[in-house]
């Protein structure tokens, strides 16, 4: 089994994600567009951010959400 180096973030609307750790950039890059009046495209943006990021939501507290590690390490 191999395992991959996840992130836990928030959004700016303190929505909880687990997210692989390679998309932390891009995650907090969207997110600030997303909420950004002077983006011209926010609406660009929000459909960005659902459509990368939905599928990491954590759909409540972090803290009811389980993580896992490989035993041992």
């Amino acid at each position: 089994m191999e395992y991959q180096r996840v992130v836990a973030v928030q959004d700016d609307d303190c929505h909880w994600y687990v997210i692989p750790y390679q998309l932390k950039e891009k995650f907090f890059e969207l997110d600030e567009k997303v909420g950004s009046e002077n983006f011209p495209e926010s609406s660009k943006a929000d459909d960005d951010f659902y459509e990368l990021f939905s599928k990491y939501a954590t759909g409540g507290d972090l803290n009811n959400t389980i993580l896992y590690i490989k035993d041992g390490e």
